[in-house]
């Protein structure tokens, strides 16, 4: 299996220690390639390509949709800005997830978060602005440049595609966390005590129960958007 040892721009996160049964992290967070316990990992180039190109098409389309529009798909993926700060989420992906493989599209769709937050459109004009304000104008300068000028020409007005994108984006998430989820249990079962196995696999269920339940809530909020 391959994993994105060549993607230099996957933020790395700290090496995780392993304890009897530990707080598992989001089996679908995009992690360092090398611990497939904290993600999951794509097979192939041509499945990489395919991954990247489904960000850079629902980013695009998120960003050129109408605000009531890029507002509901927003709100189906990650819930209301208050419930966010209310910590009511149980249906969408908890706060801090990481939804895209590449940090320049993730800050990307951070900033058309924090945009619609505040009332305002995430036009691509508006989203350049932010990110220069954060000084993330090098770093996101390829994925902003095919958002304002995409490859196929500029996506139609109302952007029917997008909540089409965004369950497909949805999809991956989910489907990367069973990698995940395997990984991290056949690393238990290479190291931890015979008696310690069915706690893991106690809380591994669980874990995937609790994704699979936002899983089809988002998907299911997504197809009446």
């Amino acid at each position: 299996m391959t994993v994105m040892m060549d993607t230099p721009d996957v933020e790395h996160r700290a090496d995780f220690q392993t304890r009897a049964v530990e707080p598992l992290p989001e089996l679908e967070t995009v992690a360092h390639g090398q611990d497939l316990t904290l993600a999951g990992a794509i097979a192939d180039h041509a499945a990489l390509e395919d991954a990247l190109r489904l960000e850079v098409d629902m980013l695009t389309a998120l960003v050129w949709a109408p605000p009531q529009l890029a507002r509901s798909v927003v709100e189906a993926i990650i819930g209301t800005h208050t419930d966010r700060q209310a910590g009511t989420t149980t249906t969408v992906l908890p706060a801090g997830s990481v939804l895209f493989w590449r940090d320049a599209h993730q800050a990307v769709w951070d900033t058309v978060v924090t945009l619609l937050d505040e009332g305002s459109p995430a036009t691509p004009v508006l989203v350049n602005a932010r990110l220069a304000e954060q000084g993330l104008t090098t770093r996101t300068r390829g994925i902003m440049l095919e958002i304002a000028s995409p490859r196929h020409g500029r996506p139609v007005a109302d952007s029917a595609d997008l909540p089409y994108l965004a369950a497909a984006l949805i999809d991956a998430w989910y489907r990367r966390g069973y990698t995940a989820l395997l990984a991290r249990m056949t690393q238990v079962t290479n190291e931890r005590p015979t008696a310690e196995l069915a706690g893991h696999w106690t809380a591994l269920t669980t874990h995937q129960q609790t994704a699979e339940t936002r899983w089809l809530a988002i998907r299911d909020t997504l197809a009446r958007t």
